[in-house]
This record gives C-alpha cells, structure tokens and sequence, in this order.
C-alpha cells in the first residue's frame, strides 16, 4: 500500500486523491469523445463536470454521515472533515444524478442521451478510483485465509481495523467488475440500443457486483444494523433501472418516456 506517494516539500501527494484526480479525467475525456461521436455539444460535458463533481463530493459525504451519524453527534462540525475519510461512492452517484437532472433541464438536453454518453466515463472513474482505494487501504474486504488474501500496512485503515490479517481485496475485484462493464457499455454502444439503455445498464451491472461484493466487505455500513446500506440501495438500484429500462423499450416505437425533450 502506498497511502502517501510522495511529498513536495511538506505537501502530501496522497495515492487516493491523485487516483481519483486521473479517474475525473479519464471520465471526462471519455464522456467528451462520446458525446462527439453522438454528435451532441460535447463541451457541455466539461461544464457538467464542475457540476458532478461538486454534487458527487457533497452526495458521497452527506449519504457517510447520514448512517454514521453516532460519529459525528458529539461534535457534528467534524461531519464536515471530508478529508479525514468517510466518502460513499453510492452517495456520490446519486449526488451526480440530481445534478444531472438539474443539467439537462437548465440546458433544455435530452436526459436520456446525455446520460448515456456520460455512462462509459463514470464507470472508467470509477474504475481507478477504486484502485486509488486499494493504493489507500479502505474499502477493504473481510479478513481470509485463501490465497488472495492480501495484508495491509501500518496506518491505512484496513490495518487499523484488523492489524496484519491478510483480507479479501475488495477494492481490487471492484475495479475489476468496473472495467469488465465498461467493456460491455463500449460494446453495446455500437448497437445503438434504445435511448437511456446504457446508463441504465451501468446501474444495474454496477449495483449487481456491488450487492455481491458487500458479502465480502468488511468496512460496510448498516441499516438498522442488520441490513447493509450498499445492499439495500443496490437492489432498489436494479428494481427502478429495470423498470425504467423495461418502459423505454416498450416505448421505442412511440417516442415516448423522454422526460426532457
């Protein structure tokens, strides 16, 4: 693990921030190419991404405390202190989405295109954040005995939770399932499927290897404490994607289901 990668004067560079860093990047050049190859007006990518990333910070934040809120109740200032760790990449997505929303009826776009042309750089984001995770130590999966085990150094969180207990790399096999889907979504694309297909797809092939992965995580939050969060919003993830992808090819033909036009 290499938490810090190196220093500039006394300046971190951290491996997470730098990876997330490449990961909004490579997402927005992504995104820009295909919204060019859809003929769209590509650079209102680039000013969606200031959006994005703003809602996704504030999303990923808020969805941490909201379920970790016996952390912060002492001393709920420290709520703010983002920077000392507690981000949700759930949060974060739905953050995104609001602001997509909001986007695409400020610019007067069509929801559906706009969200498939953004699709393959979010899972790509996504991808290397998650091996910004392994680089980090969290995100980390429980302790095991198999072969894939791996053993965390002093100071990352996943030492402090477990100490040298080789755990299941989660994060490793998440970034994995992320570029696995974003094959597919650079595949599928050329079939010209329905309107809103990718993205939908996204959401349910992502939330599909976030449900099972939650089996092996060992850093998850809980509803109720019983329930994990990821879980639960995974599978109402698949039920509404589905839904919404089942309504926008009955209605292919009928030119119905753009909710902005």
């Amino acid at each position: 693990m290499y938490p810090v990668l190196f220093h500039l004067g006394s300046l971190e560079i951290r491996s997470w921030g730098l990876m997330v860093a490449l990961g909004i990047i490579s997402g927005t050049w992504l995104a820009y190419r295909e919204a060019q190859r859809r003929g769209m007006k590509a650079d209102l990518v680039l000013d969606f991404v200031i959006w994005a990333v703003v809602a996704g910070f504030l999303g990923a934040r808020l969805w941490e405390v909201a379920f970790t809120w016996g952390n912060y109740a002492a001393n709920p200032l420290e709520a703010l202190y983002f920077w000392k760790g507690g981000l949700s990449i759930q949060g974060g997505i739905l953050g995104g989405v609001v602001a997509g929303v909001i986007f695409v009826r400020k610019h007067k776009l069509n929801l559906w295109q706009f969200a498939d042309s953004l699709a393959p750089g979010i899972i790509l984001g996504q991808a290397l954040g998650r091996f910004g995770c392994f680089l980090n130590g969290d995100a980390y999966g429980m302790p095991t005995d198999s072969p894939l085990g791996v053993a965390y150094v002093p100071g990352t969180p996943a030492y402090e939770a477990f100490g040298a207990q080789p755990l299941f790399p989660a994060e490793l096999f998440e970034a994995g399932w992320n570029l696995v889907i974003l094959g597919l979504l650079l595949v599928l694309r050329r079939k010209k499927p329905v309107d809103g297909a990718l993205f939908l797809l996204y959401a349910i092939l992502y939330s599909v290897g976030r449900f099972t992965l939650e089996f092996w995580r060992g850093d998850s939050l809980h509803i109720l404490a019983q329930f994990k969060t990821a879980q639960v919003a995974s599978l109402a993830t698949v039920i509404v994607a589905a839904a919404f992808l089942v309504w926008r090819w009955l209605n292919r033909d009928k030119r119905l289901g753009n909710i902005i036009k």
